[in-house]
């Protein structure tokens, strides 16, 4: 008896050929979800940042000063990350002056990623006027521009080489 080699037919070589498409596809989509939803996260921390730093100028421009700290949760700085678990309490003049509807959060708003801001007075590190510093304390993906914050005496950028500053005198 003689054994015939099995025939495939062309429909289920198109079939499987389209199935192994759609799945090397779902596969590189899936892959790159997590890149694509980083960046989305990095696009709103920047947006934040430009959103509270006109904040911060609306704040000066009607007071001639800026915010003082009124939540220190780390070293005298104000963060949108509560330690302890409290409430959210960030830059709250921004709110309360109606500057602002509420202040942006980091997306992830953890240890690792969140923004902080803190008014330091003259002589600190060495610059001669108030300033306040306010960062985006880490983004998900490289960044380029880290903004900047510089005294003299003490460079704030190299202190968040992945984040971003914002440095404004009074």
């Amino acid at each position: 008896m003689e054994v015939k080699p099995k025939k495939y037919s062309t429909t289920k070589l198109q079939k499987s050929f389209a199935i192994v498409i759609v799945a090397s596809v779902a596969i590189i989509f899936f892959s790159s979800f997590d890149d694509i939803q980083a960046k989305a996260r990095d696009g709103k921390r920047k947006s934040d940042s430009q959103d509270i730093s006109r904040a911060l100028d609306l704040y000066f421009y009607r007071y001639e000063k800026y915010p003082e700290v009124v939540d220190e949760d780390f070293a005298d700085w104000d963060t949108t990350f509560e330690p302890k678990g409290e409430p959210l309490i960030f830059i709250p003049q921004l709110v309360e002056e109606n500057i602002l509807n509420s202040v942006p959060r980091d997306p992830i708003n953890n240890s690792t990623y969140f923004y902080r801001y803190r008014k330091f007075f003259a002589g600190e590190y060495g610059c001669s006027r108030n300033y306040i510093i306010f960062q985006v304390y880490n983004f998900e993906t490289l960044q380029k521009d880290p903004g900047s914050g510089r005294c003299p005496d003490y460079d704030f950028a190299e202190e968040v080489p992945n984040g971003y500053t914002i440095q404004k005198f009074e």
